[in-house]
């Protein structure tokens, strides 16, 4: 059984499967291969799986909700009707598997496995709102509302439709849209179609909850404030998000570059690239055992030791590149990274 707080996962965790039973696919064989020979590091955890799928539930449902608002009065009725089976028949159809969107549901979950033990009030950026510095006052509040907004009352993280990247908002409405008209008619059509170009004409990335993120470091770093003393508060917060989003505007690299070193055992690299002192390196350590592992630390602060500036230089200077560049050289040459 499943503990009783990811109830979304018990009922898939407790159905036993009949690999003789006739709607098997027959691909089976090669997903349970593929599953068997995984990395346990590499595998999602069920707490994992039952939040990424919550999420993904609760992204449909926004959609859907404003597709219907968008219908004409006696279509949108019928549409409701649709709803049943609709994530199930997309899924089916695999027109939910992108990387854009699987990628951004990732992030999430790892944000809630870093802040389970975190204070959920984040009274590091609740401080910010009443700053003297009004950019930094106007960058928490954003960031504080956007927060609350993607919170579930237990707690969980949620994502909205503008947290999508602009090619995965356009393919996840119209896949949803086409869902969605197996409850109406065939004339349907044209109808479907305007509510979702008013829905795509409406996604804004700038809403993003990394686009808050980003603002408030941003203005923190501008107004000299991304100092070695907020690094340390965030991390004892258990911040994750906009503690990486400090890093990486100090360390001059993207956003998710850094949070691929912060989650991808790469931490004191990110450390070293962002100034930080060995003190508030150990720190991050401190607080996020999930980056180094209950008996990691002390290697990770060796590998801090380790690096050189000459090396760290080298890192930088290669993470500035433009990111498709780099892709193409990791293709024809190799990880470079």
């Amino acid at each position: 059984m499943m503990p009783v707080e990811w109830p979304l996962a018990a009922s898939a965790a407790d159905r036993q499967v009949d690999p003789a039973r006739p709607g098997a696919r027959r691909d089976r064989l090669g997903a349970v291969m593929l599953d068997f020979f995984l990395e346990d590091g590499s595998r999602l955890t069920d707490e994992e799986r039952a939040l990424i799928a919550a999420m993904l539930r609760g992204l449909i449902g926004e959609i859907v909700d404003e597709l219907i608002a968008g219908l004409p009065a006696m279509l949108a009725a019928q549409a409701e009707k649709g709803r049943d089976g609709l994530y199930r028949r997309l899924r089916a159809a695999r027109l939910l598997e992108r990387q854009g969107l699987v990628a951004l549901l990732l992030r999430r979950a790892d944000e809630q496995q870093l802040s389970a033990h975190a204070d959920r009030n984040h009274p590091t950026v609740a401080s910010l709102i009443s700053d003297d510095n009004a950019p930094i006052a106007e960058a928490a509040m954003a960031l504080a509302l956007a927060r609350g907004r993607r919170r579930d009352r237990f707690g969980r993280m949620s994502v909205e439709f503008d947290d999508l990247a602009a090619e995965d908002a356009v393919a996840l409405v119209h896949a949803v849209a086409a869902g969605m008209k197996d409850a109406l008619s065939d004339e349907a059509d044209e109808a479907l179609g305007s509510a979702a170009h008013a829905l795509i004409a409406r996604h804004d990335e700038g809403r993003r909850l990394n686009a808050a993120v980003a603002a408030l470091a941003r203005s923190l770093e501008t107004q000299k404030r991304a100092d070695d003393t907020l690094i340390k508060r965030l991390a004892e917060d258990g911040d994750a998000s906009l503690l990486v989003g400090l890093l990486a505007r100090r360390a001059g690299i993207d956003q998710l570059d850094a949070w691929n070193f912060f989650t991808g055992g790469e931490a004191m690299l990110l450390a070293r690239l962002a100034g930080c002192d060995r003190t508030t390196a150990a720190q991050m350590l401190a607080s996020f055992e999930q980056i180094s592992g209950a008996h990691a630390a002390e290697h990770l602060i060796e590998g801090y030791d380790s690096l050189d500036d000459a090396a760290v230089e080298r890192r930088r200077r290669w993470l500035r590149l433009d990111p498709h560049y780099r892709a193409a050289r990791r293709a024809l040459e190799g990880d470079h990274g």
